[in-house]
């Protein structure tokens, strides 16, 4: 009995030790769980605030710098850099009072100096609104003054309504002028000169494979729950939902329409998706002989059949336009889904002096979600009204450089694909400069070279009103324009903001513009 006693008690510590070892490991495995592999379609282009011009290059700049003021999940504008701020009686001057302590990724703190230094950058009158898209962006704005250490105002030459909502744009993030300094138009290509105060600090980048940011410890704010974050390039969409399904990556905000319910079923997968600033059009090169009429125009935009577009191609991921903004941007109005008259859309061929239609082009891109077969999609239907459109696909380093600041005896676009989307939020952001007549003569944001003396002064107007219905009756005529009577492109679908990820993954929150807050993100 004894020896038997004994065998028990040494078999039953013995698994005790093993279960204790089981428990410590699987908490230790718990505890080191920090970091994230999060997959996408594409490299960032540059990793500059001033020059980014596209959801892949914001995501990982809004990771590694600040803005003065920022947008929370809802939209609510709330403090980022800036502790508290106040306006003149005359809407003129806007004064800032900064956090005390905030430091760059490389130690320096930051102060008024450095948010003079970085908008001066692209205030300068010599500077190159061709490559620094804020520029184009803060053309009210006629002085940036240091107060003291850590006070900064900024004076518009006239009032200006929507000014923190262009605050909030991480196109205004707040750099370190002396890295400027050091790197001029390199700033943004390489780990040592993308320098930013944000929750994340880069430490890695392979071009066209990963980046890699961790977490800052001395940042100003709560800090990352993520200790890593590694940013991977599946270019592949059928690869990026694989690699999610083994577990090669926790999270990807691309996936195809066709993987959606699939994603939804697997128990070990969350799909969030949030109504979003974007949508998917193809603009018009006004610049184009047979384009630059209107009812030319107006017979495009009643040849297409939009739900049929969603329907096959986008199921449960998109929804018609009814407007040039989505309904989340302030200053949207309702103007409805324009339905598919193919007979509204001959007769305004004709009285165009096209009754046979004519010949043309549509300019599009991989890039895109399905940007070939968009196009495919379009150009057949199109020739049910007589309209032969050619389709020229182009790879994205080939076309960006064609949506930069080029005059239109170069633009060869009579219809091109493009993503819609304001990081402001506001109509300013969606309109100003995208539809309004160019200052240069060049295509820098206005990018198929759209001109209507109306829509110019209703969008300069509602930008100096700072009356809230002032600006959205403004803003309503102004869209009634470029919607219906002079369309500025084929509006076709608007677009959730998606992700997928592991179901352990906690924290996920992704705002209308469409960035995700990575320092809010963790493991169950």
């Amino acid at each position: 009995m004894v020896k038997g006693n004994r065998y028990i008690y040494l078999t039953l510590l013995i698994l005790s030790v093993f279960f204790l070892i089981s428990v410590s490991s699987l908490a230790q495995s718990a505890k080191s769980k920090d970091v994230l592999v999060y997959g996408t379609s594409t490299d960032a282009a540059t990793l500059d605030p001033h020059v980014q011009n596209d959801s892949h290059s914001e995501q990982i700049v809004a990771m590694l710098y600040n803005t003065l003021v920022k947008f929370e999940p809802d939209g609510k504008i709330v403090p980022d850099l800036a502790e508290n701020w106040s306006v003149s009686e005359d809407n003129l001057t806007w004064t800032f009072k900064l956090k005390k302590g905030v430091k760059f990724h490389n130690g320096k703190e930051m102060t008024a100096n450095d948010v003079k230094g970085t908008y001066d950058r692209f205030l300068a009158e010599d500077a190159d609104a061709t490559r620094l898209l804020a520029k184009n962006l803060t053309q009210m704005f006629k002085s940036v003054d240091v107060i003291d250490d850590y006070t900064v105002s900024i004076t518009t030459k006239s009032p200006y309504g929507p000014m923190l909502s262009l605050l909030s744009n991480r196109t205004l993030a707040i750099m370190d002028p002396d890295v400027i300094a050091k790197y001029g138009a390199s700033t943004g290509d390489f780990v040592e000169s993308s320098i930013g105060t944000g929750a994340f600090k880069i430490v890695e980048w392979k071009k066209d494979e990963e980046i890699v940011v961790e977490r800052f410890e001395d940042y100003f704010d709560e800090k990352a729950k993520l200790q890593k974050v590694i940013i991977r390039t599946i270019p592949e969409a059928a690869s990026r939902v694989i690699a999610l399904e083994t577990g090669e990556i926790d999270m990807t905000n691309q996936f195809p329409a066709e993987d959606l319910q699939r994603l939804k079923n697997n128990p070990n997968i969350t799909v969030r998706m949030t109504p979003s600033v974007g949508a998917r059009l193809f603009r018009f090169g006004c610049n184009n002989p047979i384009i630059s009429n209107t009812l030319v125009r107006r017979a495009i935009i009643y040849a297409i059949d939009r739900q049929a577009i969603i329907d096959g191609m986008f199921p449960g991921m998109a929804y018609p336009s009814t407007c040039s903004l989505t309904p989340v941007v302030w200053g949207y109005t309702n103007l409805g889904v324009i339905d598919q008259d193919l007979e509204k859309s001959k007769s305004l061929l004709a009285e165009a002096g096209y009754p046979n239609g004519f010949k043309t082009k549509i300019v599009t891109t991989p890039r895109y979600e399905k940007g070939v077969e968009l196009a495919e999609v379009l150009s057949a239907q199109l020739s049910m009204v007589g309209i032969d459109a050619e389709i020229e696909v182009l790879e994205w380093s080939v076309l960006l450089p064609l949506w930069m600041g080029v005059t239109p005896e170069v633009f060869d676009q009579p219809i091109f694909i493009m993503g819609a989307g304001t990081s402001m939020m506001d109509a300013d952001g969606g309109l100003r400069g995208l539809y309004t007549t160019t200052d240069t003569g060049t295509n820098e944001r206005n990018y198929g070279f759209y001109s209507n003396a109306e829509v110019d002064k209703l969008i300069f107007a509602a930008m100096q009103e700072t009356n809230p219905d002032k600006r959205l009756e403004l803003y309503k005529r102004a869209l009634e324009i470029l919607y219906l009577e002079d369309p500025m492109g084929i509006m076709l679908f608007d677009t959730y903001n998606r992700t997928a990820s592991v179901s352990s993954l906690q924290g996920v929150e992704t705002n209308g513009v469409g960035m995700t807050y990575f320092e809010r993100i963790y493991f169950e």
